[in-house]
């Protein structure tokens, strides 16, 4: 390892201190430091909301080695106690170890700054200027005169906000840039070292308690069980006396004359023993291990040429790599920080590209090169988005406004904003009368909560401003607004998007994707081109296909609120301001034949039941042909009270390309859209494969897929949690595919869900205590028949199995069939679709083999 790498920061100042390892993130953290305003190093005075929507002044200090955001009630100068540290929520579980480490009870513990703490690689996203959040939403109706172009929303940890108000214009551009400019700085580097490295660089600050720089005895015990480690107490105790003893021989030596090292090991001696006790746990093998032997023989290290021809060419068939491409992945593995790994750079800092050692080669295979979704289809092909916007699938939400279920959950923007940076390409709007003379959104007819429809569109266009590239964003309008209030959308719609708003001058003509880059399509109704008695307003598709249980059950739960309404009720006609912004309108199905010849902007909408009633082998070619052209948007049944989802696998089969899903609801059809959308660089359209897109296109080439669940690294505890058992993990291996012909011969069959879907899963054995880095050695090989590679989808779902209670899931992956590659692949994980914390160095270990049977 090279020397400026593991040192703590220590010199005197009024800037707050940590000790988190200086790992080459902390070099990269240091390279923009002077980009960073030396207000937020000292702390500046904001105004911190409440989730209840109060206001309290606070102080935002970044720490001096830019890892951490804190927000505290006073500055915090260059030291931060135990106390404050105790009474950051996210700790509070550490109570006991903290009042034994001060030598208090924990009630006694006072205070002097309450703390929210905030880790770099936790931080999603930030946005500014305006109400997107829940906590923003709150404070706006107990202090409707503040001006919200001060707010300020930090997302991390998955969906969670820290919102402040700053007053000052130059220091609120301060925050954001110094946000993003960390995020991309710590991104971009953390490449450049290794995954476990980064999981004890993330876990330090929980760890460190008296802020030493060093673990100490029982610092060491609550560092297993925080990344997932399980030793009996006395057995972990005697690992790190020995270790100690060995380091700091009693006369002096080669540490003894720093008197605190007795006591304490450094972030690489920790990592040694890390291994060290992994080896044990793995019987004194890695999976790795017994890859790169069973590839290369009993060696060390291996020659560029031999990891080209007996691993890229024959383990994985990556038969088109040269070596050229190799030494450039070779020195950047040698360049890669792995503490206790031979240093294998220059005079200059370049890796050596000639070689490769089992710790770097164990490194590759759990990396982002060696990904089993295909790198090639993750980057962005712009010249797959010139076709018509009938030609894509397209990343969709339902009732995006929602937050829960869909009876009387809050609505809120931050729902759009979440569903936004998902990669949401398609968000619903329920429009209504207000009572403040505003349209507003909600779930009508039910208890849900109602959100201004003008907030929604400056939130879309906050999006937009921070990322003007984006591909087409469309606006699906379901309007119950009377006239006046249709105009007021209307003027929301021009006054907030202005040009950005895509205004279609004819409606036989779909635009591409890029045509529209950076701009907003509005989905909903024009009038009839001539009078005509059928009923057009597919805004009452939800109320249409409710069945009668749902129906009775709204009105026993709601009751009188809505006495003398039905969700039937005959709708406004459309005024001609909303109506000449609407590029797709929404038109009754009656029948394919006659779908096809509407004009190309005229489109259907489809609940998830009556898509299985539609569809028989009949109309299939007759769907997949109307949807070449034309559009279908499908939904979910209104039965599922609880927003649960429907598999999107057999809509996505027929060619339809809004698949709109739940996206509150953190479930196995979610996982499957989010894995589908990261195809094409997560830009929200992926052009329908030529099998779904051509009537006449047939194949009959099956494919056997099998797949063996070889080894696990750096996996979370459920929902990203520092504190809790050490998990005990199992793995869960789904397909999801549309059924073949045989399996769908029965009449009977061909109106059920699972005549057209087919989905298979198998489960590996659980390993008992050991998140850290799991082996299924006795896994068995898992086959699976896939009828129809281009539109299945593999799911892994990694699973803590708990005795006697519900298993939690604690991250998962999905990846399209299409986009597998052969060999020994590694699997990213998510919480939701992000990477944030934890997640983010979470991996499993594949062997993947594809045959094909004609």
């Amino acid at each position: 390892m090279t020397q400026h790498h593991h040192h703590f920061h220590r010199q005197k100042s009024e800037r707050l201190v940590t000790t988190t390892p200086d790992t080459h993130v902390g070099s990269a953290l240091a390279d923009v430091k002077p980009r960073i305003s030396p207000k937020l190093l000292e702390g500046l005075e904001i105004r911190k909301v409440s989730s209840n929507g109060a206001i309290a002044p606070r102080i935002l200090t970044l720490s001096d080695d830019l890892f951490t955001l804190f927000v505290s009630h006073h500055k915090m100068g260059n030291k931060e106690s135990l106390a404050d540290r105790f009474h950051y929520r996210g700790f509070k579980a550490y109570a006991t170890v903290v009042g034994k480490v001060m030598g208090q009870e924990k009630g006694s513990v006072l205070a002097k700054h309450h703390l929210r703490v905030i880790d770099v690689s936790d931080i999603l996203f930030v946005q500014s200027g305006f109400v997107g959040s829940r906590k923003l939403e709150a404070c706006r109706e107990k202090n409707p005169t503040v001006n919200f172009r001060e707010a300020i929303s930090v997302f991390h940890n998955n969906v969670a906000t820290t919102d402040f108000l700053v007053e000052c214009e130059e220091d609120r551009r301060a925050v954001v840039d110094a946000i993003q400019i960390i995020r991309e700085a710590y991104n971009s580097s953390q490449k450049h070292v290794g995954r476990e490295e980064l999981l004890l660089r993330y876990a330090w600050y929980d760890t460190d308690w008296n802020k030493s720089g060093l673990v100490d005895q029982g610092e060491f015990l609550q560092l297993l069980g925080r990344i997932n480690i399980y030793l009996k107490r006395e057995k972990a105790t005697k690992i790190f006396k020995e270790f100690l003893a060995e380091k700091v021989p009693k006369k002096g030596g080669r540490l003894g004359h720093h008197a605190k090292q007795r006591h304490g090991i450094t972030f690489d001696e920790c990592l040694y023993i890390l291994r060290h006790i992994q080896m044990q746990q793995n019987e004194g093998t890695r999976a790795s291990d017994a890859i790169f032997e069973e590839v290369f023989g009993p060696k060390e290290s291996v020659a560029a040429e031999d990891f080209l021809a007996k691993f890229l060419h024959q383990e994985q068939n990556e038969t088109t790599a040269t070596l050229d491409e190799v030494r450039k992945l070779l020195s950047e593995l040698n360049g890669v920080e792995i503490s206790g790994a031979v240093d294998r750079l220059d005079a200059e800092g370049k890796g050596d590209d000639e070689s490769i050692d089992r710790l770097r080669f164990r490194e590759f295979l759990m990396s982002s090169e060696n990904d089993v979704y295909n790198p090639e289809k993750l980057k962005l092909d712009t010249s797959t988005l010139e076709s018509p916007l009938s030609h894509y699938w397209i990343n969709s939400s339902h009732n995006t406004y929602l937050t829960g279920d869909q009876l009387k959950s809050p609505s809120s923007v931050q729902a759009y904003a979440v569903a936004l940076q998902r990669g949401c390409k398609c968000l619903e709007l329920d429009c209504w009368d207000g009572d403040q003379g505003e349209p507003v959104v909600y779930h009508g007819y039910t208890l849900t909560s109602k959100i201004p429809f003008r907030g929604i569109i400056t939130c879309v266009r906050g999006y937009l401003d921070a990322n003007p590239d984006t591909f087409p964003i469309i606006l699906s309008l379901e309007n119950h607004c009377s006239h006046p209030y249709q105009e007021k959308m209307a003027e929301a719609l021009n006054e907030q998007l202005g040009d950005l708003l895509y205004v279609p001058e004819s409606h036989d003509h779909l635009p591409s994707p890029l045509e529209l880059r950076g701009r907003v399509a509005i989905k909903g109704k024009r009038p009839p081109e001539k009078e005509d008695d059928e009923t057009t307003a597919e805004s009452m598709e939800d109320g249409q296909d409710m069945d009668s249980l749902f129906e009775d059950s709204l009105v026993e739960q709601i009751g009188d609120s809505v006495a003398g309404e039905t969700p039937n009720a005959r709708l406004p006609k459309i005024v001609p301001e909303l109506a000449r912004l609407t590029l797709f309108n929404g038109v009754k199905f009656k029948r394919f034949s006659t779908s096809v010849d509407l004009p190309l902007s005229d489109m259907h909408s489809f609940s998830e039941t009556k898509v299985l009633k539609v569809l028989n082998e009949d109309t299939l070619p007759l769907w997949k042909e109307y949807n070449r052209d034309h559009m279908s948007r499908i939904y979910p049944a209104g039965g599922r009270i609880d927003s649960s989802n429907y598999n999107p696998v057999v809509a996505w089969s027929v060619g339809a390309q809004l698949v709109a899903l739940n996206f509150q609801t953190d479930d196995s059809p979610m996982n499957l859209n989010d894995g589908r959308f990261l195809e094409n660089g997560g830009c929200g359209y992926v052009h329908k494969p030529p099998s779904v897109l051509d009537k006449e296109f047939s194949s009959n080439r099956k494919m056997s897929l099998r797949i063996r669940v070889l080894s696990g690294s750096c996996l979370p505890k459920p929902y990203g949690e520092s504190v809790g058992e050490v998990i005990d993990p199992y793995v869960v291996v789904r397909v999801h595919d549309v059924s073949d012909d045989e399996s769908k011969s029965s009449s009977v069959v061909k109106r059920s869900e699972s005549g057209w879907l087919n989905t298979t899963e198998r489960k590996t054995n659980s390993v008992r205590d050991n998140g850290f880095s799991p082996q299924w050695n006795d896994s068995e090989v898992f086959e699976f028949r896939v009828n129809s590679e281009d539109v299945a989808m593999l799911e892994l779902v990694v699973v803590d199995s708990d005795q006697g209670f519900i298993d939690d899931k604690m991250c998962k992956a999905a990846v399209p069939v299409s986009c597998l590659r052969r060999g020994y692949r590694t699997v990213q994980f998510y919480d939701h679709s992000s990477q944030h914390g934890a997640y983010g160095m979470a991996r499993v270990l594949l062997h993947v083999d594809i045959k094909y049977i004609v």
